[in-house]
């Protein structure tokens, strides 16, 4: 354990909690830091805007990689140099030799694990939709390579990690049936783990690589052709970053850069309310027939003859959005539904602890505005408002599983109880009590 002193009070916290300093904040300080996770988004868009302005003959593919691999190094790279001798790579050391045989059991974890990913990407029918063509191509090439970097991997860990009996070792000797000494709570948490990974990466991916090429073959010259065309431009731009950092962590999920899963959500309540959220349940199931909110009316008619007023909203619309992208670049590498990688408190966090469900539930509100059909429809009005409601609903439910979970660990505790009072929603929450966070009973 590491003991951080803040404002005079003493915290304990365990190893892999390496803050950011930042003696003005009143919150407990953040393991990512939004300002590099900023400028490493940024390093990363220049170079793909060099590539794009020099027309380099490369695929889509390729762009991504040198994407995701620019911004994750330049994160990397800058927290060592702002961390220095607090850094996490500074704390690893060779603490002892190869066990192979240790590293044999890995392996076989990891095999099983592979070959259940794999088996239901192959079973299930929704894999068999385009979305998910290139994705599956690129794990079928890619499989040699994944497997090298695998054994490397697992031989290096095992080399400086403090407990290299760890759940992957448990689970390879489960499956050569030496079971006694076997954590089914470890085991468990492991394959919870790899359940958000299989289900998240394959959505995050192809649809990052969907902006990204509209990226590289939009023609930014166009952007202020008419009104609408600036908000299109925008909101791709927006949700470029958004799902940048939301692919790139759900990749980057490893131990060695002490960016691992340290607990997934436990509940099937937590499971459902994000998974609700997300293709196909959403698309398929409860946005179109349970939570229809749409009612026909869009933003860009109801202000189509008032140019003042549709500037106005297109602002207050990109200003939401920017807020709940700017939300998934602050988590940084760290980002992930369904699991705790570390507290986050920076950014629009400083400011309230679900920033990217408020803000995106706003969004929707501006941009479908149910409540405009009343005079022609006042049924349709209320219908469509109500159900938006219960979309709103819906990621409260989100949050409130989130807090549930994240309160096991003291530093979300703490933040969670100061953002009563720091939070711009506070003042709300004294009004509607049911909003303020409550510590759970030691």
């Amino acid at each position: 354990m590491v003991e951080v002193v803040l404002q005079d009070k003493k915290r304990i916290y365990p190893d892999s909690y390496i803050p950011f300093k930042n003696v003005k904040s009143e919150l407990p300080q953040s393991e990512t830091s939004f300002g590099i996770n900023v400028a490493a988004m940024l390093i990363a868009f220049v170079i793909i805007s060099a590539i794009k302005w020099a027309q380099l003959p490369l695929s889509s593919l390729a762009v991504l990689a040198i994407f995701v691999a620019v911004m994750t190094i330049s994160v990397w790279g800058l927290e060592y140099a702002c961390r220095g001798k607090k850094s996490w790579f500074d704390k690893m050391t060779f603490k002892r030799k190869i066990g192979w045989k240790r590293v044999g059991f890995k392996l076989l974890g990891i095999a099983c694990i592979f070959a259940i990913v794999a088996f239901g990407y192959w079973v299930l029918p929704v894999y068999d939709d385009g979305l998910f063509v290139t994705y599956l191509e690129v794990l079928k090439s890619g499989l040699g390579g994944i497997l090298l970097l695998t054994v490397v991997y697992f031989a290096l860990m095992d080399k400086i990690e403090d407990e290299p009996e760890d759940a992957y070792w448990q689970l390879g000797r489960w499956l050569c049936g030496y079971r006694k000494d076997a954590h089914k709570d470890e085991m468990i948490e492991l394959f919870r783990g790899w359940g958000v990974k299989f289900f998240y990466l394959a959505l995050m991916m192809p649809y990052f690589q969907t902006r990204l090429e509209w990226f590289m073959q939009a023609d930014f010259s166009q952007m202020f052709d008419f009104p609408y065309r600036i908000f299109y431009f925008c909101n791709e731009m927006i949700f470029l970053v958004d799902l940048a950092f939301a692919a790139t962590g759900y990749m980057m999920t490893f131990r060695l850069f002490n960016t691992q899963i340290r607990s997934s959500e436990p509940t099937l309540l937590g499971w459902f309310a994000a998974l609700a959220c997300y293709w196909p349940f959403w698309a398929d199931l409860f946005g179109k027939y349970y939570l229809a909110y749409n009612t026909g009316v869009h933003w860009t008619s109801v202000f189509a003859d008032n140019q003042v007023m549709f500037a106005i909203w297109m602002v207050l619309i990109l200003l939401c959005e920017t807020i709940y992208s700017l939300a998934t670049a602050a988590l940084g590498l760290r980002f992930s539904n369904l699991t705790y990688r570390g507290l986050v408190s920076g950014g629009p966090y400083a400011y309230t602890k679900h920033p990217a469900y408020v803000f995106k539930n706003i969004s929707w509100w501006l941009m479908s505005m149910p409540f405009m059909v009343w005079s022609e429809n006042p049924a349709l009005a209320v219908k469509g408002s109500c159900l938006l409601l219960g979309v709103n609903a819906l990621y409260y439910l989100r949050a409130k599983t989130e807090e549930r979970h994240l309160s096991h660990y003291p530093e979300y505790v703490e933040y969670a109880l100061a953002m009563n009072k720091k939070s711009i929603f506070a003042p709300v929450a004294k009004i509607l009590p049911f909003l303020k966070y409550k510590a759970p009973e030691k």
